[in-house]
């Protein structure tokens, strides 16, 4: 073959070996570790957000003075709402259960949602939980200019010492715009963690099995899990009311508001 061809062909080669490199570099395979496609995720929490409509629906269908069935099950967990928004946010916290039950419920399915095999829980992805933190965010500026006027929500993050203020503003600022990330990334952190980690011992599981013929070390994690999911949907409508405690009481009230943020 004259050497023009054999260059030709060799050149040929290279791009075809090229071209199938890129392909193969651009098709990206899920991996241990790895967040899940953010489609699937989506789609997850958009089944969750179905289930609950159709749950809020069928217990609020057919009501009764003397409630039974569902609809009974629907007040025990309106009861528990209203009892918590009170003992946080104090008299009145009642009007911030649509809120709050909403994002515990949604949060909390989401979380156990990953337990279940062939699903994954949509507060596993990072965009999904900012979302939360920022309907939480706008949310809480919402009241504390309702409750306080323009004049009187600017002048929270001043503080009662004028000259005080040149100083505190721009932290307290900083301060709350850094809340939705933090809620963000402590619901996230948690729950991507705990499915990597219940993965990965499934993982070790299945490789165990040839010597040992039942190994399933991620039960004990998911029983745990049970309890860790349900804390920390705690923890991020607990952080709600306090943040909404905090914007909802005006300066007279402080002392009751931190006493309902301790307890």
């Amino acid at each position: 073959m004259p050497d023009g061809e054999h260059n030709i062909t060799n050149e040929h080669g290279a791009t075809a070996a090229n071209h199938g490199t890129v392909a193969h570099e651009g098709h990206h395979q899920y991996q241990l570790g790895d967040i899940p496609n953010p489609w699937l995720l989506h789609s997850n929490g958009i089944l969750i957000a179905l289930i609950l409509i159709a749950f809020g629906i069928r217990t609020t269908r057919r009501l009764s003075d003397i409630p039974k069935g569902w609809q009974n099950l629907g007040e025990l967990i309106t009861e528990a709402f209203i009892g918590f928004t009170r003992g946080v946010i104090g008299p009145g916290g009642e009007k911030y259960v649509p809120l709050v039950g909403t994002l515990f419920l949604f949060i909390y399915v989401s979380n156990v949602w990953g337990q279940i095999p062939g699903f994954h829980s949509p507060t596993a992805n990072l965009s999904t939980t900012l979302a939360l933190g920022l309907v939480v965010f706008f949310y809480v500026q919402f009241v504390g200019i309702r409750q306080r006027g323009l004049k009187g929500y600017l002048g929270h993050f001043w503080g009662p010492i004028p000259l005080a203020g040149i100083l505190l503003f721009p932290i307290e600022v900083i301060s709350e715009l850094v809340k939705p990330f933090t809620l963000a990334m402590r619901l996230f952190g948690n729950i991507f963690g705990e499915d990597t980690v219940i993965i990965v011992l499934a993982t070790l599981g299945v490789g165990m099995l040839k010597s040992v013929p039942i190994v399933a070390l991620q039960v004990p994690v998911l029983i745990l899990s049970l309890l860790t999911t349900f804390v920390q949907a705690l923890v991020f409508t607990l952080l709600t009311c306090i943040y909404i405690s905090l914007q909802s009481h005006h300066e007279e009230g402080h002392g009751d508001e931190h006493a309902h943020a301790a307890s």
